[in-house]
C-alpha cells in the first residue's frame, strides 16, 4: 500500500513558509534582525530596514555570514541594508562562479 500526497501550495502556505523562513534567518543573528523589519521583495532581495545605525555597522561587520545564511536560508540572491528609509549597502548574497562552500565544520 503507497500513500500519495499530491496537494499543492497555496498562496497562504508560501506567504507562511516564507514567513518561516525569515523568522530563521533572524534566529542566527538575533541581537540585530530582531531588531529589524526584513521582508524578500519580488526581485528575490532580503530588504532590511534598521531602527538603528549601530545595527547597521554590526550587520556590516557580519556581512560575509550574513550573506551565506541568507542565500541558504531564504534563498535570496541580493541583501538591501536601509536605514532611515535610505539604501546603506547592497551586495550579492553569492559571488558569481563561486561554487558552494562550507562555512563550518
Amino acid at each position: 500500500m503507497s500513500l500519495e500526497f499530491t496537494a499543492e501550495l497555496t498562496a497562504d502556505d508560501l506567504l507562511i513558509l516564507e514567513q518561516h523562513r525569515l523568522e530563521r534567518l533572524r534566529s542566527f543573528f538575533g541581537e540585530t534582525l530582531r531588531l529589524c523589519f526584513i521582508y524578500l521583495d519580488k526581485k528575490n532581495t532580503l530588504a532590511i530596514h534598521c531602527s538603528e545605525p549601530w545595527i547597521v555597522d554590526q550587520l556590516l561587520n557580519e556581512m560575509n555570514e550574513l550573506r551565506w545564511y541568507s542565500w541558504m536560508v531564504v534563498g535570496a540572491s541580493q541583501i538591501s541594508i536601509c536605514f532611515a528609509q535610505e539604501e546603506i549597502h547592497k551586495t550579492k548574497t553569492r559571488k558569481p562562479g563561486k561554487k558552494s562552500l562550507r562555512v563550518h565544520t
